[in-house]
């Protein structure tokens, strides 16, 4: 047989497993309604009940310029209230050890 053909009864019994299963669902009103309702809520729970927008994650700050440019910056990150810089430093090092001390977490 050629590759289409093979391709063809492959679909003919796809076709059949589904519609043997579709008749199994309309005699099972039980499972047809988990097949149609968890979905749904999952859509709508997901959907609109949970939020997903990261906001006012605490960060700690290290501006080694300090120029209008970078302070621009770092107020346009502010306003977007997606970072909110707790902690001000003044040196990589200092940023590696408040990392390491959990200080970049928390006020």
């Amino acid at each position: 047989m050629s590759l289409l053909a093979d391709f063809a009864s492959a679909l003919r019994r796809i076709r059949a497993v589904a519609f043997k299963e579709f008749k199994e669902l309309s005699r099972d009103r039980l499972t047809f309604g988990m097949i149609v309702m968890v979905p749904l809520v999952q859509l709508l729970l997901f959907g609109y009940a949970i939020n997903t927008d990261v906001r006012h994650v605490p960060a700690a700050l290290v501006d080694l310029s300090n120029t209008s440019h970078s302070r621009a910056a770092v107020a346009a990150v502010e306003a977007s209230q997606v970072a909110r810089f707790i902690v001000h430093l003044h040196s990589v090092d200092d940023a590696e050890a408040a990392i390491t001390r959990g200080r970049s977490k928390r006020r």
